[in-house]
């Protein structure tokens, strides 16, 4: 039987969405800026089909664009002497009215930092260090763990890990076929667990000296820009601990648009006030694996009492053959 044409165009074509974004651009300060670069695009499935306006934001800092598209809508911005943003949303509606404010950072003295993108083992079965309830000392200086287990000189920070197995990911049948398989046999008990079991796990944060700790940034917070942090760590808020749970099986929360500002090395007169300290950042909420795995990238600023932690990418004070130093935003 012969398609209608009408109707196999109909069945062809990709599902269109109606946008409309609107822009405000600012500082830090809620204040607009003019001239920003600005690109609005609604992406499509089909190659050059996409609808991209570009221009540049008025004296109060708007910009605006329509079109269609089947797929994401992009934003991007930048303008010389602040620090950029790329902004991504996927549409769940026939039409989308978008109004977004984004900050753009101002670039204001960046410096060199320890930045190091990690994923640190705290407890994985397959891969030899079961450390469950232990306290596991991090320095992030020299960006390894505390000797005896690495080349660490300073606890800046500590982990505690525990986890528990609670079955298998497939039923008993499946399972068996898997233990079979000429890619499991040489697999040992735990390994087995480690790619097909389910596990529970919690994650304790903590600092082993007085008034260090980790005070959380959410409200400034920005997962869209270069800078996702403000320039500097604060000089009061800090929480001592932070906990996390996570499972390996069922639905999983997202990360949270989170950072956190970290103070260490506290040195303390004979009333108790804090005479030297030293700051870091983590950009981004810990990624924690429930089988024992936590990821994070920090910036850590060697110079005592300076709270500056904007980075420049450029002068990383650990070498680039160092694992995890291709950090390469501020």
């Amino acid at each position: 039987m012969r398609i209608p044409f009408i109707l196999f165009a109909v069945i062809a074509s990709p599902l269109l969405f109606a946008h409309e974004v609107r822009l405000r651009i600012v500082d830090e300060n809620d204040q607009p800026i003019a001239g920003v670069q600005t690109l609005i695009a609604f992406t499509t499935v089909v190659k050059g089909g996409a609808i991209q306006h570009e221009g540049l934001t008025d004296l109060g800092g708007l910009f605006s664009g329509s079109g269609q598209g089947e797929g994401d809508v992009l934003v991007r911005a930048n303008k010389p002497g602040y620090y950029g943003a790329v902004f991504r949303k996927v549409p769940h509606d026939q039409i989308l009215k978008l109004d977004l404010k984004l900050v753009l950072p101002k670039i204001i003295h960046p410096v060199p930092l320890r930045a190091l993108n990690l994923a640190l083992y705290t407890g994985a079965p397959a891969l030899g260090l079961l450390t469950q309830n232990e306290w596991l000392d991090y320095d992030l200086a020299v960006g390894d763990w505390v000797k005896p287990r690495g080349k660490g000189e300073v606890a800046d920070i500590r982990f505690k890990f525990h986890n528990e197995f609670k079955g298998w990911q497939m039923d008993d049948e499946r399972m068996a076929k898997t233990r079979a398989h000429p890619t499991s046999r040489n697999l040992s008990e735990d390994e087995l667990k480690n790619f097909y079991g389910k596990f529970d796990g919690e994650l304790e944060i903590t600092f082993p000296g007085e008034k260090e700790g980790l005070a959380e940034e959410k409200e400034r917070f920005l997962p869209y820009s270069q800078l996702t942090m403000p320039h500097e760590a604060p000089r009061e808020g800090y929480a001592p601990t932070r906990r996390y749970t996570a499972k390996t099986y069922g639905f999983r929360t997202d990360p949270e648009n989170v950072g956190f500002f970290l103070r260490t090395r506290v040195k303390l007169d004979k009333d108790g006030k804090i005479v030297s300290a030293n700051y870091a950042k983590v950009s981004g909420d810990f990624q924690f694996d429930a089988r024992g795995i936590l990821g994070l990238t920090y910036y850590f600023n060697p110079v005592p009492n300076d709270r500056n932690l904007e980075f420049d990418p450029k002068k990383n004070l650990f070498p680039a053959s160092n694992p995890g130093a291709n950090v390469n935003n501020p």
